[in-house]
């Protein structure tokens, strides 16, 4: 990231209860989703003069997503607090999707992998759009931050 912007995300972490037993695929995408979204986002908060870069704890309550924002000089920590409820049906279907992708990989059934993940990346985008959509009164993110961070809200939803 250019030292000139500010306005992106150098660490993230995930709260999630202790012996949490999720699928591999869905381990995997949470892994690639940091490591992607630590490398390249586009993330501010819609407050004046509050610069990161941002340090974050993300967490899901009681369908509520709970993020806790510190700026680099740790002069601002804020928790905002996100209902996720409109997105529970995206999450189910891109579950599901994913299910269907990675079964489909480990049976050899290479005929139809093309359009099962052009679904499945389809329904990626609507949720990454979805989560644009009910953050922006406190955040301002770009697509391809935006899909990284549905991938890790879908990974502590399910």
């Amino acid at each position: 990231m250019s030292d000139q912007n500010k306005n992106y995300i150098k660490k993230i972490n995930l709260n999630y209860e202790d012996g949490e037993s999720i699928a591999e695929f869905i381990y995997y995408e949470r892994q690639a989703a940091i490591h992607d979204l630590i490398n390249e986002n586009s993330f501010s908060i819609n407050e004046d003069d509050i610069e990161g870069p941002y340090v974050i704890d993300i967490k899901i309550s009681d369908n509520v997503l709970i993020v806790n924002i510190t700026n680099d000089n740790q002069l601002y920590s804020e928790d905002y607090r996100v209902p996720i409820n409109s997105l529970k049906k995206t999450v189910k279907i891109y579950h599901s999707a994913c299910n269907l992708y990675f079964d489909s990989i480990k049976k050899g059934s290479i005929d139809k992998i093309e359009e099962i993940e052009k679904n499945r990346r389809n329904i990626h985008n609507e949720g990454a759009d979805q989560l644009i959509k009910i953050t922006e009164s406190h955040f301002t993110m770009d697509h391809n931050t935006s899909r990284r961070m549905f991938t890790l809200l879908y990974s502590l939803y399910i």
